[in-house]
């Protein structure tokens, strides 16, 4: 699971309210829930969330990533 560091204790709640909604249309009236401020702050930390999936995807890569220098080519 990743993990995003210096979240205020409001983010955090946001995201656990975030979390614990089952579809995308659950997430949607959530977003549509909200005032401008909170909607912008929701999207900022979905975008943190999916940034840090990827970024742990990357990290699961290293092997592949040695692998692949093998076959590079060299100048």
């Amino acid at each position: 699971m990743p993990q995003i560091k210096n979240l205020t204790q409001e983010q955090v709640a946001m995201l656990d309210e975030m979390w614990a909604l089952d579809t995308y249309e659950e997430y949607m009236e959530y977003l549509d829930s909200l005032n401008a401020t909170d909607r912008k702050m929701a999207e900022l930390l979905t975008k943190m969330v999916i940034l840090a999936e990827m970024d742990e995807m990357a990290d699961d890569c290293a092997e592949a990533k040695q692998v692949l220098k093998q076959f590079t080519l060299k100048k």
